[in-house]
């Protein structure tokens, strides 16, 4: 008679790796640190950014700002701010613009898709990383996104319509941005490679 091992005739069960939410996000990361993103479940450890990177920021958001202050459009908001779109995505865009009229997705953090996302490509950013950002900004509602390569000194201009972003324009330090959500605002792209 031959004995066969019940570790054999009982199935082998595989775990399932759990998807970490906004909470555990907040509960295992370093509080005001701009240094983590939650993307699809998962901590996700970003370098801190270069001088470059942080100095088209502060361009950018000296004419961006003024302007949405001045005509009092709603607020401009730079990194680290955690940007809460799904149950498990939560993203700290470089800048962020939201509408007077759907402030009140302010709580804490931001929870929702702002109006405009700017991000700035840094040398640590993968290709993976950045078309899933593309994806979780178009299909959870963000309007306009702007992505600025610093070495190639371009914005690359997207328009969200029915949840799928279409690019624009690329546009090189020559070019005029005209933002499609903030009215009336433009600038040109060698302003902020100063």
């Amino acid at each position: 008679m031959t004995v066969v091992s019940e570790y054999i005739l009982k199935p082998k069960r595989v775990k399932k790796q759990k998807l970490l939410t906004f909470e555990d996000y907040a509960r295992m990361t370093p509080p005001d640190s701009g240094n983590y993103e939650l993307h699809n479940g998962k901590i996700i450890l970003m370098p801190s950014p270069l001088f470059l990177h942080q100095n088209i920021i502060t361009e950018l958001l000296l004419l961006l700002g003024a302007f949405v202050k001045k005509n009092q459009l709603g607020k401009v908001v730079v990194a680290p701010m955690d940007v809460i779109l799904t149950e498990h995505d939560t993203v700290q865009p470089d800048i962020l613009f939201i509408s007077k009229d759907r402030l009140n997705i302010i709580d804490g953090q931001v929870k929702g898709a702002p109006d405009l996302v700017v991000k700035i490509l840094s040398e640590g950013n993968t290709a993976k990383e950045m078309s899933y950002k593309k994806h979780i900004f178009e299909s959870t509602g963000v309007k306009e996104y702007w992505l600025i390569n610093p070495v190639k000194k371009t914005v690359k201009q997207y328009k969200n319509e029915e949840g799928e972003f279409f690019p624009i324009h690329i546009l090189d330090t020559e070019g005029v941005l005209e933002s499609i959500v903030i009215e009336g605002f433009s600038f040109k792209i060698g302003d902020i490679f100063q």
